[in-house]
């Protein structure tokens, strides 16, 4: 479990690059150096990745406090850490090939990613 703990987090860091790397040719590095740097000129990819970067934001921690726990309680979650990293993959995926400009597309591939957390807190509980 620590081992997929330390793929979360270059997963994690990953997202963070990839919003200014696809970029970087329409908006000069200077302007993500500091708040007040001019993006304006993002492309639709790098849009798209902030966005999917926001997603992950708001799960994440929940993640991260069960995966730590499973850790601490000893408990088997390491097959849900898989399969919630595989969802959150997919995810990025999605928004790279633009899938989620169709309905019911996004859901599709978030929901689950969701109930593994669920999966993930009743396993500690159990």
């Amino acid at each position: 479990m620590v081992e997929m703990i330390y793929y979360v987090g270059v997963f994690y860091l990953l997202h963070l690059f990839l919003k200014m790397s696809f970029s970087l040719h329409k908006v000069p590095f200077l302007e993500w150096t500091y708040t007040g740097g001019n993006t304006s000129g993002m492309t639709a990819l790098s849009e798209r990745f902030g966005l999917a970067s926001d997603n992950l934001r708001q799960t994440l921690p929940i993640f991260l406090v069960f995966a730590v726990l499973s850790v601490v309680l000893d408990v088997d979650n390491l097959l849900n850490a898989q399969l919630w990293l595989g969802f959150r993959v997919l995810y990025l995926l999605g928004a790279v090939l633009n899938l989620y400009r169709f309905k019911m597309i996004r859901p599709i591939i978030w929901i689950p990613s969701i109930i593994i957390l669920f999966r993930m807190g009743s396993n500690l509980v159990a």
